[in-house]
């Protein structure tokens, strides 16, 4: 598929599930109404049933096809939920394509000026490459792709696997978006995962004795049994009384233990439902390469097992039914046998349980890296290479439209290490860092980057571009600038090879401390394993290229001034710029004289 066919694409889709939505709704209302007959019809029978008993059977078979029409109603309602997700995920992917991806969660909460280089490149907040890449739901789906675009993967064999993974399922536009679909059915709270997981650690007081596993059935039954006695035998009656009664005092000694379990599980039904529900489509769906048949391998038979811990937990809930426990506890030991059966699915599965939910969050990182790849065909897979240069051709910037985006050329390492970019204001030069930024973010990540081609080593990248100071700590922007630069070159020292975006190096001094102090920090890079793109308007750190022609070359991003009017072709171009346009600016805006 080629960019222009995507936005007929996804309006197509969402026509289609449109329709399938309006059908769904039709299909409600039918139910509805004939379920409302079936409650009327139960009850005039049962009026006229009162002198003729013969009408019970009717009774019965009316109050069984409620009960499917009830199940049915859920099920179409549940379907409901799930167009209607599947609607709005078109619409906003339409939306994206047209560069509008403000309908996406934009991981403004993943912002950190101190991480060292995600608040330059823009990794989150509004239109970020968050919030262009994310398609996850989950908590901790969100959370595990902030912790992809902020710590490359580790070796080049592991971002092979995703980039495997990620072109598959750039394939299955249905299997990606109806996990997206189901994972926004989910209304997770901050730490349902956590008391989830935590529960798993908590100690049992029922399963590790094998007493409970005879007695509580037996005696149960031996209840029932003098209960169904009592109404054809008198001697039956006490024995009935004794063995409910036994039942409320074995119960009563352990009703704190039992109170305290079902506070801490009985909110998490709904969260384990709508798990069950993204397990399934993992588990069902059949994958090619190693990292998804891996996770849906992972998924096999999970979804029933944390289907049937919901289930587990709303019997459990049934006690807080006042009538339902009276009589079911003095029958059934109803609350303790609830327990058991939650203490022997957590022995049987605690070890599985977190290993299936993590599933869950690498599967929307990889779906919404796929759909990043679907929605940008022009893209193209980086190689990884273990040579200490990158090399591009035609890179541009990922989150720029096509139309508008300027691709260039790049090389920096093999031959010089350093790149020196100066340039007017607004020529493009603060920009082409964080595009050579971002893609290596991408790059590292196991997704496409905006370029014809991309080669790089697995690197540690490392920025100074918006540096901010802080009230809080004291520290003024100058110092705090100082304090990234020392970070940078100790790393350095200890021989840990980076990759370093600059942006006006020194910017809170004067110029002349400036100058002196930028040039003495390019040299100190140079006998280190780095690559270093260094933008500034002072041409002075241009002479370094003559010092040092092995390890530093010049290029710059001109303005173009004609007829009084001011144009960029935003091209990367060797040597030093000629042309600066500050003044020309003031002029024509009237600050000082023309």
């Amino acid at each position: 598929m080629i960019q222009s066919e995507l936005l007929p694409y996804y309006q197509k889709r969402k026509s289609d599930f449109t329709v399938l939505l309006d059908q769904a709704k039709a299909k409600i209302n039918a139910v509805s109404n004939l379920r409302i007959l079936i409650a009327v019809a139960f009850l005039a029978v049962f009026y006229f049933a009162v002198t003729n008993p013969s009408l019970f059977y009717i009774e019965l078979l009316l109050l069984i096809i409620f009960i499917v029409f009830v199940k049915w109603h859920s099920s179409l309602f549940q379907k409901k939920t799930h167009l209607e997700n599947l609607v709005k995920i078109n619409e906003l992917e339409s939306e994206a394509v047209k560069g509008n991806d403000a309908g996406f969660a934009s991981g403004v909460e993943f912002i950190n000026p101190t991480h060292p280089y995600s608040h330059d490149l823009d990794i989150f907040g509004e239109g970020s490459l968050y919030q262009s890449i994310n398609r996850c739901n989950t908590i901790h789906g969100r959370k595990d792709m902030a912790e992809r675009l902020t710590s490359p993967l580790l070796s080049a064999d592991e971002i092979i696997v995703n980039q495997q993974a990620v072109q598959e399922l750039a394939t299955k536009t249905d299997f990606c978006q109806h996990f997206q679909a189901a994972g926004m059915e989910i209304e997770e709270q901050q730490n349902d995962r956590q008391q989830l997981l935590a529960w798993l650690d908590q100690p049992s007081f029922l399963y590790p004795k094998p007493f409970f596993k005879y007695f509580l059935p037996i005696f149960s039954a031996l209840t029932i049994g003098f209960v169904v006695a009592s109404f054809f035998t008198p001697v039956a009656k006490p024995w009935a009384i004794v063995c409910a009664l036994s039942q409320w005092a074995i119960l009563a000694f352990h009703i704190k233990k039992v109170n305290a379990f079902h506070e801490y599980i009985s909110k998490k039904k709904i969260i384990l439902q709508k798990y069950a529900h993204l397990l399934f489509y993992l588990q069902k769906e059949e994958f090619s390469t190693p990292e998804l048949k891996k996770l849906s391998e992972r998924a096999d038979q999970a979804d029933v097992k944390v289907k049937s811990l919901a289930s587990l937990v709303s019997s459990l809930n049934a006690r807080l039914n006042a009538m339902t426990t009276l009589v079911v506890n003095s029958l059934l030991f109803y609350d303790l046998q609830c327990v058991y059966r939650l203490e022997k699915w957590k022995h049987e599965n605690a070890s599985n349980l977190k290993t299936w939910l993590e599933a869950v969050s690498e599967t929307e990182v990889l779906c919404s890296i796929g759909t990043f790849s679907f929605n940008h065909p022009q893209f193209t897979y980086p190689i990884i290479d273990s040579t200490l240069a990158i090399e591009t051709k035609e890179l541009g910037h990922p989150l720029i439209q096509p139309d508008e985006c300027v691709p260039n050329d790049v090389l920096v390492g093999k031959n010089q290490s350093v790149l020196i970019i100066t340039g007017a204001n607004m020529a493009g030069k603060s920009t082409f860092l964080r595009t050579i930024g971002v893609n290596l973010v991408l790059a590292l990540s196991g997704a496409p980057v905006c370029a014809k081609e991309f080669r790089c080593p697995i690197i540690n990248m490392r920025s100074g571009m918006r540096t901010a100071d802080s009230l809080k700590d004291h520290q003024s922007y100058f110092y705090a600038e100082l304090n990234r630069l020392k970070t940078i070159m100790d790393e350095l020292r200890n021989d840990k090879p980076l990759f370093i975006l600059l942006d006006e190096i020194l910017k809170g001094t004067n110029s002349t401390d400036k100058q002196s102090g930028s040039i003495s920090l390019v040299k100190q890079l140079l006998p280190h394993p780095c690559l270093a793109l260094i933008a500034t308007h002072d041409l002075a750190l241009g002479e370094l290229e003559t010092e040092y022609p092995e390890k530093i070359k010049n290029f710059c991003f001109e303005a173009n001034i004609e007829n009084d009017q001011l144009s960029f072709d935003y091209k990367l171009k060797p040597g030093l710029a000629q042309k600066m346009n500050a003044t020309f600016l003031m002029k024509k805006m009237g600050i000082i004289p023309a």
